[in-house]
């Protein structure tokens, strides 16, 4: 069995990444809490990826973690900034990094299929979204919901503003926005429904999760694909691209 790492084991995601991890071929070797020092305990040597699921505010103590060692690194973590995306990049020079705020492949066709509705349908229709996490979620939007309206401006070519809910007499809706909302309640792992309206007729695109094992076996494929890779920073493209290779 491959060798793994957790980093981030004691949240939701960290903790079910454990619990699948032994049926998928990894021996989980070393577990980090988010409660870290500065320096982490150093890796063990036979580990071969690091799997990350923990917050912004600890990639400084995963940056040492990874130091010195050429693991390569699957992160899920969300409420990501410009300054943790470039330590992705720079991680990348040395070892396989794959990155994505959701693991899920059903996410993965819903952002492909956003892409093409915003190709076609463009600026005949508005966009909504609406993402729905459990009352423990710390980030908002989601990651996949930025990832979303992502996928709608690549295909529209148009950037939408995002605007976060709406209250008090705000004028009437523009072409150029965009709503991102967020509902936070109960334990529901995620939901995410894409709203598209036009004149006369609506769209709904929509994405379901029952439970987050479909998040940590995607986690668990990434993490083949990068033990397979060179040094790089993959997404899920990649990653949709390698799993179908012998299909």
């Amino acid at each position: 069995m491959t060798a793994v790492a957790v980093f981030g084991s004691q949240g939701r995601m960290g903790r079910q990444i454990c619990l699948e991890a032994p049926a998928a071929g990894f021996e989980v070797r070393a577990c980090y809490d988010l409660g870290l020092p500065d320096a982490p305990s150093p890796l063990p040597d036979d580990v071969g990826v690091v799997v990350d699921f923990s917050s912004p505010s600890a990639f400084d103590a995963l940056g040492k973690l990874l130091e010195g060692g050429s693991a390569a690194l699957v992160s899920g973590t969300t409420g990501l900034g410009a300054g943790e995306m470039s330590l992705l990049q720079d991680w990348s020079a040395s070892r396989a990094v794959f990155y994505s705020p959701n693991m899920s492949m059903g996410v993965y066709a819903l952002c492909r299929l956003v892409f093409e509705a915003g190709r076609l349908l463009g600026r005949g229709f508005d966009l909504e979204i609406v993402e729905t996490h459990h009352r423990g979620k710390a980030d908002s939007p989601s990651g996949t919901a930025l990832k979303l309206l992502e996928s709608w401006s690549a295909g529209s070519g148009s950037a939408l503003r995002p605007v976060h809910g709406r209250s008090g007499r705000m004028g009437p809706r523009t072409a150029e926005e965009a709503g991102l909302h967020s509902v936070r309640g109960g334990d529901v792992p995620g939901d995410h429904e894409v709203h598209l309206l036009g004149d006369g007729e609506r769209l709904l695109l929509a994405h379901r999760a029952s439970g987050r094992r479909t998040f940590a076996l995607g986690a668990l494929a990434a993490a083949r694909f990068v033990l397979e890779s060179p040094p790089g920073l993959y997404g899920m493209d990649d990653l949709a691209r390698w799993s179908s290779r012998d299909v």
